[in-house]
């Protein structure tokens, strides 16, 4: 029997089976456009049999049909039966209820390409919600002495074999955080959009880390310090703070705009005008390679 042959034969097999479990509820039927997304094991398989079909090592060759098999097995115990609430096709939400003994939030979020959009405070701890035609990320959410970790990361790296760029929308990760639980936070992206708003929240640390891509912050009034750390190449930045709020920035490379700020020169630390008794205070790290900047007031 040849490996083309047998590759052909089981991969119709395997088909009927999917397509069984299918009909019978143990399969949902978003398994088909999750298989999609592995279509390159094709092109590695039959490469795999044209390589040692006619060689010395010709029992290599019939490793390419069990590659196949293995992918769609593996493909359908990931989706399973209610594969609607995490494929790439569909729309998934996630939340996490508040629980009293959590004192401070600590959240990271690799989001890759995935844009991130956040416009409301919420009574829970986190929600989320993962728009269709984004990969859903990996959750992981922990208790170590009073501070709930969430951690939400892309799976399989920045971007998939089909890139769908939602760009246009900025919303491919959608996410809510509480509204009296101090929260620190942490993420890093590429070639993103990131649109967060923090007013009615009380945020005490963000860090942003994002090249080529559109950052907007807006920071609220809950905490009397805010620290901020904002890196990008090339990447355009907005920050919007309260009018009340005192503002310290670093960054000697946009020396020109903090000036024109009105922001007094403290030996490479601008500062604004009766910063030390501002009752909210907002402390600015720059990265070098920003190719916008822009802070106002509200």
């Amino acid at each position: 029997m040849t490996p083309s042959r047998l590759r052909w034969g089981l991969l119709l097999l395997a088909i009927g089976v999917m397509l069984l479990l299918n009909n019978l509820g143990a399969l949902d039927w978003s398994y088909w456009g999750e298989l999609i997304m592995w279509w390159p094991l094709i092109l590695i398989a039959i490469g795999l049999e044209k390589i040692f079909q006619k060689s010395k090592w010709s029992a290599i060759a019939y490793l390419s049909p069990l590659i196949l098999i293995v992918a769609m097995v593996a493909v359908a115990v990931e989706t399973g039966s209610e594969g609607e609430d995490k494929g790439f096709f569909s729309t998934y939400r996630w939340e996490q209820p508040v629980e009293p003994e959590i004192s401070l939030l600590d959240v990271t979020v690799e989001h890759g390409g995935a844009d991130i959009f956040m416009n409301r405070a919420t009574a829970d701890l986190i929600t989320a919600r993962f728009d269709r035609f984004s990969r859903k990320p990996e959750i992981k959410f922990e208790k170590v002495d009073g501070v709930g970790r969430i951690e939400i990361k892309r799976r399989f790296g920045r971007d998939g074999v089909i890139v769908i760029d939602g760009h246009r929308y900025g919303r491919d990760w959608t996410m809510s955080f509480p509204e009296n639980v101090p929260i620190r936070m942490n993420t890093r992206g590429e070639d993103a959009d990131i649109s967060l708003n923090f007013q009615g929240n009380h945020l005490e640390y963000l860090k942003i880390d994002n090249d080529d891509g559109e950052i907007y912050l807006k920071v609220g009034s809950q905490r009397p310090k805010v620290e901020l750390e904002i890196s990008g190449d090339d990447s355009r930045f907005n920050l919007r703070i309260p009018r009340e709020a005192g503002l310290t920035v670093d960054g000697e490379e946009y020396a020109s705009y903090l000036k024109a700020m009105d922001l007094a020169d403290e030996g490479g630390l601008y500062r604004s005008a009766g910063f030390d008794s501002a009752a909210v205070q907002v402390n600015l790290k720059l990265g070098g390679n920003l190719s916008h900047l822009s802070i106002d007031y509200y």
